[in-house]
């Protein structure tokens, strides 16, 4: 409940427009349950005071920092949702060590029941990939600026031999809606593939980038008796040194569909490890597709592993492409989620500010009623950098989406005509 310790006319106004209050009132029943008290009895910050300052933050340019959260929640706009009457710069910083971040995970995933009830399937036109990208989890990490007295980040040395910090951000992004399911501040020192195989869930197909090749990870693909528990489709490096080698290969041929993907060869095989001591690799069959691309404008390939071995080769082709969609969500996190620096030393505060940025981002799904998509991240963007408000994005996104439904039949009576002409 708002403090009522001081009278409104006492209190300063926040100089700039505040948006963002409909969607604290919207989330009210949730506010209540992230009140807790502390073991010790004397804790004065709770973890909806702190949601509620960050997500306003989110959607005010002005509010980016510590002193600037505690400036602002002594104003009239903040104290209408606060139940504190000032959230302390010193105290806000030794909260983060001590919060929860999963304690936000109801709001996140009820939230994304909403999105999948309002939200209509949509078809690309070819059957086999819309039905596994239903599926389809891209996995991946990237790295935010940190400061040194960050203790848990990591420290690499760049070209002139200053040494910078970087924490780690490793998030599992569903392909079919652009919404987070798992949000991941890896441990110290803990790899991508690492952090990965804790948050596996089966019936699931995984997409990994090469920070990826891992044996222990291709095992947790398994239960303990190689019986297969979910699919991936991961990059790998060219076979020799560090990168295996898939033994006993038996090929397969190639379509006219493979062929005008780019997929050069298509063959199943099994991995060895070098050293069984050291590495379990499970006995199990494992497809290599080995597809044409462009890497900074020269011809290249991509040697993509996978467990999927009744799918069309050019459907592993296209079904790896959908990774960039982890690297788009990345892109806006840095620009325009308020990512730019840390607010926070500790991982658990790091953590939380991106569950509240992703909470917001789903709000604003919401409240558009449109599907997640780049040119919705460009003009949320917009908003979350004050250049625009909602009401003012919205009639381009009404046109943007009435083009983008009008090429999506269009392509839908492509797709429909070229099988009309092959049967």
């Amino acid at each position: 409940m708002p403090s009522q310790r001081v009278a409104k006319d006492e209190l300063p106004v926040w100089p700039e427009q505040v948006i963002g209050g409909k969607y604290v009132r919207l989330l009210e029943k949730f506010l209540k349950q992230l009140r807790s008290e502390d073991a010790h009895g004397n804790r004065k910050l709770f973890l909806d005071d702190v949601f509620v300052a960050y997500l306003l933050a989110f959607f005010n340019p002005t509010i980016r920092s510590l002193r600037t959260i505690e400036d602002f929640s002594q104003t009239v706009q903040a104290q209408k949702h606060l139940s504190i009457r000032k959230i302390t710069r010193s105290t806000l910083s030794d909260f983060n060590q001590l919060a929860d971040p999963e304690r936000l995970q109801p709001i996140l995933d009820a939230l994304r029941r909403q999105l999948a009830r309002k939200s209509k399937r949509q078809s690309i036109g070819d059957d086999d990939l819309d039905e596994l990208l239903q599926q389809t989890v891209a996995v991946d990490g990237t790295f935010l600026p940190a400061v040194a007295e960050v203790a848990w980040a990591m420290c690499n040395t760049n070209n002139h031999g200053a040494k910078k910090h970087r924490a780690r951000v490793d998030v599992h992004l569903p392909v079919s809606t652009w919404l987070p399911e798992a949000i991941v501040i890896p441990s110290p020192g803990q790899s991508e593939a690492d952090s990965a195989i804790e948050r596996l869930q089966p019936g699931r197909i995984y997409l990994y980038d090469r920070g990826f090749m891992s044996f222990a990870l291709l095992a947790a693909h398994y239960d303990d008796t190689h019986a297969l528990q979910s699919h991936f489709v991961a990059r790998y490096r060219p076979a020799g040194g560090n990168s295996p080698t898939l033994r006993e290969v038996k090929s397969r041929e190639l379509t006219e569909k493979d062929k005008a993907a780019g997929v050069l060869s298509d063959g199943v095989g099994h991995f060895k490890s070098s050293n069984p001591s050291r590495h379990r690799v499970p006995r199990v069959q494992l497809r290599e597709v080995i597809v044409a691309c462009e890497e900074k404008g020269k011809p290249s390939q991509l040697r993509l592993i996978t467990n999927l071995l009744d799918v069309p080769a050019h459907v592993i082709a296209m079904l790896y492409r959908y990774r960039w969609q982890v690297e788009l969500f990345f892109r806006w996190l840095k620009s325009s989620a308020n990512f730019g620096h840390l607010i926070s030393h500790a991982s658990e505060g790091v953590q939380t500010h991106f569950y509240v940025a992703v909470i917001a981002v789903l709000l604003m799904y919401l409240h558009t009623g449109y599907r997640p998509s780049k040119y919705l991240f460009a003009l949320m963007g917009q908003v979350g950098r004050g250049a625009a408000t909602l009401e003012e994005i919205l009639p381009i996104l009404r046109e943007r989406e009435r083009q983008n439904e009008l090429a999506r039949q269009s392509a839908a009576r492509r797709s429909e005509k070229k099988k009309q002409q092959s049967t």
